[in-house]
């Protein structure tokens, strides 16, 4: 029925709206077909690119490289000459530390050099008070010096500068080997010195308990305890001596000759460390002053 209306209807029209009508269905065709057209013209187009690359000359390889390895180098050197300066800023602040440290030492050196004197005179006049048997006559005497005579004398050296040294590496830091050599000397001289005291005070504290036997040390040990009392002002009383024989008299002697061969032996060693310390004092002056 639908389609007898249409056709009737189409029969029914004249035929200018019959060309009109079909000028407009194809006006409305091209249309369709001209927006998908333009669509299509409008859309990017990419193209892949060209991955054939031109080759380079050598000379352009030789420059790129030639620039790394300046850069590398430059890098290097910097570093070095970095190096260099904290080195030497080391150097000097051990050098100044180690420096103060010999100067206390000189007057340790100094100090105990009187000492051992002291010693080496007051063993030497007891050996001739046993050697010429007026022991007893002495007692005074034997009293008075006892401290002096039988104290242990140990140097301590304080060498935590050079420690510091050895430890952290600074050592390397020094360039004049005869510095570095004359510093490494000293120290054994150090060494052989506290090496040898300690060996010689064990002997020496050994035969004290038998010199205790011939020798009256009851009071040579104070029982006052009061904060005001001065151990070394103590003067010990001694018992007079029973008859002494030769061998017991010897006996005697060869412990305070043993004091005296310490003494003697300490005086020569400080000496040397002394003349030792100050040639170090002058060599690290005049580094310090370069």
């Amino acid at each position: 029925m639908a389609d007898n209306s249409d056709d009737e209807t189409l029969d029914n029209l004249t035929d200018p709206q019959l060309e009109n009508l079909m000028e407009e269905a194809i006006s409305i065709n091209e249309t369709d077909t001209v927006i998908p057209k333009q669509e299509t013209e409008n859309m990017e187009v990419h193209h892949h690119p060209n991955l054939h690359h031109k080759k380079k000359h050598w000379k352009e390889y030789f420059l790129e490289f030639l620039m790394i390895f300046l850069a590398v180098t430059m890098g290097f050197i910097a570093e070095n000459i970095r190096e260099h300066i904290t080195e030497e800023k080391n150097a000097k602040r051990f050098l100044e530390t180690y420096h103060n440290e010999l100067l206390q030492q000189q007057q340790q050196l100094i100090n105990f050099e009187n000492r051992f004197k002291d010693k080496l005179i007051v063993c030497d006049s007891i050996v001739e008070i046993y050697n010429n048997g007026e022991e007893n006559k002495m007692l005074d005497y034997l009293g008075n010096s006892a401290y002096r005579a039988k104290g242990i004398i140990n140097i301590p050296f304080n060498t935590s500068s050079y420690e510091q040294m050895v430890s952290s590496g600074a050592l390397r830091y020094i360039t004049n080997v005869n510095l570095r050599d004359s510093i490494a000397s000293y120290k054994n001289q150090i060494d052989f010195a506290k090496a040898y005291n300690n060996e010689i005070t064990d002997g020496l504290i050994k035969n004290t308990f038998e010199i205790g036997k011939l020798e009256d040390l009851h009071d040579y040990i104070p029982a006052d305890t009061s904060s005001s009392f001065d151990f070394l002002s103590h003067v010990p009383v001694m018992k007079p001596f029973q008859k002494l024989t030769e061998e017991q008299r010897r006996q005697l002697i060869t412990f305070y000759v043993s004091y005296m061969a310490q003494a003697q032996s300490n005086l020569r060693r400080l000496r040397i460390m002394y003349n030792s310390n100050k040639a170090l004092v002058e060599m690290i002056n005049r580094e310090l002053n370069k």
